[in-house]
């Protein structure tokens, strides 16, 4: 058995394992996907008697996080051939790709599980929420309203409209340049849809990405307040009458509760769906802020084993300074003697942290000391997630 980061050129050589497992993706996704995301991803593999038995893929994405951008990168494809199974294979790649992008300085990394109780063991916890549901489309009424498909030309713009709807509502997303959303309608057109533009009077007031096979799949609806008939113009459009149930999911906060404010059509709900875990623990908290002074003694622990990640002083309040005992990364000396003087050392699992820093639960149902609570709760957590990447 034997566990490596393939080179780039060795990437095609996962799609027979991907054909295996994941049976629901057609050729054309696949030669999508090999053509250009597998062009600049990393892909861990197992080989055993001769051939790829496991693999894990590492798509690397731009994130916005709190005050910064970083790089970072989602998991997918986590597959085992079948007749491999049980023999630990996912741990190791989970473990040896986390200890990689650890190295690079990554803060976390997130993916989008079969199942929590697979990923749970291994320090992810949930952190996003996806507003999704059925939506039925409505005859346009507003004369004004052209609906486009989008081509690559329109990718610009397409940054400049969810840049600066996404920067004023989240803390949490992947930046979305022009190539972001030149890949992305390559992805939607290999699966029989593209990008759709809503326009009024020249002016982009919303779009949406969407496949289609047996029924329309819609994703990431991004529309300006006050246009949500304006997107179910655009479901009619691609449906053709009122009655069929297009299913959606990504809807942004500007959707929420559109069914109570008497939205017809509209039938949206919350579902767990990206979980995330905290990798480069000085980084992370390098993207954070403090409501309050904050002055703390932490040691990290690894999950599954409870190895030591490290303990780290934090201090400040609206940006934070991290010193990593164990580096002697203390930059100056006020801050050793501080990190001297605190009486006790708290501890915490990484799966822990990765949930109070992203604000997914109530501290205060969480087994932690009282003085860890107080001085975590003094954080402003990343709750403000949009996380609906899919490959």
């Amino acid at each position: 058995m034997e566990l490596r980061k393939l080179k780039k050129e060795e990437h095609r050589k996962t799609r027979r394992l991907w054909e295996q497992i994941f049976t629901e993706d057609t050729p054309e996704f696949l030669d999508y996907y090999y053509s250009l995301k597998a062009a600049d991803n990393e892909i861990y593999v197992i080989e055993e008697d001769g051939d790829i038995r496991a693999m894990l893929h590492l798509n690397p994405y731009k994130m916005r996080v709190g005050n910064q951008v970083v790089e970072g990168h989602y998991i997918v494809a986590v597959a085992t051939e079948e007749a491999y199974r049980k023999r630990g294979y996912m741990a190791r790649l989970l473990q040896k790709s986390s200890e990689d992008m650890r190295t690079f300085g990554e803060p976390f990394t997130f993916l989008m599980p079969a199942a929590e109780s697979i990923y749970y063991p291994h320090g992810f916890r949930f952190v996003y929420r996806q507003k999704q549901g059925n939506v039925r489309g409505k005859k346009e009424c507003n004369t004004a309203l052209v609906f486009t498909p989008a081509g690559q030309k329109d990718c610009k713009g397409l940054e400049e409209f969810a840049g600066a709807l996404l920067t004023s509502r989240y803390e949490v997303y992947a930046d979305r340049d022009a190539s972001y959303y030149g890949r992305l309608l390559e992805e939607f057109q290999s699966e029989n849809g593209g990008i759709l533009l809503v326009k009024e009077r020249e002016r982009l007031v919303g779009f949406f990405g969407y496949g289609k096979g047996e029924k329309y799949e819609i994703l990431e609806p991004l529309f300006l307040d006050g246009y949500e008939e304006a997107f179910q113009n655009a479901i009619y459009h691609l449906t053709g009458d009122e009655e069929t149930e297009v299913h959606c999911a990504g809807f942004a906060d500007n959707f929420c509760g559109v069914e109570s404010h008497g939205q017809e059509g509209f039938a949206v709900k919350d579902k767990p769906v990206i979980m995330a875990k905290v990798l480069d623990i000085v980084r992370m908290f390098q993207c954070m802020e403090a409501g309050e002074e904050l002055d703390l003694c932490l040691k990290v622990t690894d999950e599954p084993g409870g190895q030591s990640l490290g303990t780290f002083y934090i201090s400040g309040k609206e940006r934070l300074t991290v010193y990593q005992e164990e580096t002697g990364d203390f930059q100056h000396e006020e801050g050793l003697l501080k990190a001297a003087s605190l009486e006790k050392e708290e501890e915490i699992t990484v799966g822990d942290l990765t949930s109070v820093l992203f604000g997914y639960l109530d501290i205060r149902g969480m087994d932690l000391s009282e003085n860890l609570k107080m001085e975590l709760g003094k954080l402003k957590p990343l709750r403000q997630c949009f996380l609906n990447e899919v490959v």
